[in-house]
């Protein structure tokens, strides 16, 4: 899956960290992992990753949802989402950002593996 580059936006260092690990050994490029919603807008701009795994729940005015909102609004980058909560109330949140996946913590890597090369190999023929 080399060549594709993923920005990871989470607030506690050490899940991060792992996050990097994984995707790395499963090809990809982690481009920069940050740690809040304001963060990940400005990162997104300047890095233009191909996709982003995101928090819901992040430190600071702004939640990973309205986050993803903005960079797929500006810059049409989707978003996988990552929480240590049920799926129901976030993914009804989210529905409108069209997310990739949602991901509950501790993480399945080889669903997150097959959900984003699914994704990033269906892109050229998929409306995003």
């Amino acid at each position: 899956m080399s060549g594709y580059c993923i920005l990871v936006v989470e607030d506690e260092f050490i899940v991060a960290y792992e996050l990097k690990v994984a995707l790395e050994g499963m090809g990809y490029t982690v481009c920069a992992m940050v740690n809040s919603g304001e963060e990940a807008i400005d990162c997104a701009e300047r890095e233009k990753p191909d996709c982003v795994l995101m928090d819901v729940s992040l430190k600071g005015e702004m939640d990973g949802i309205e986050a993803a909102r903005h960079i797929r609004s500006r810059l049409g980058i989707r978003t996988a989402f990552l929480s240590g909560y049920p799926a129901d109330e976030m993914m009804t949140r989210a529905a409108d950002v069209r997310p990739i996946g949602f991901f509950v913590k501790p993480l399945e890597y080889e669903e997150l593996e097959m959900t984003l090369a699914r994704f990033l190999l269906s892109r050229g023929t998929d409306i995003n």
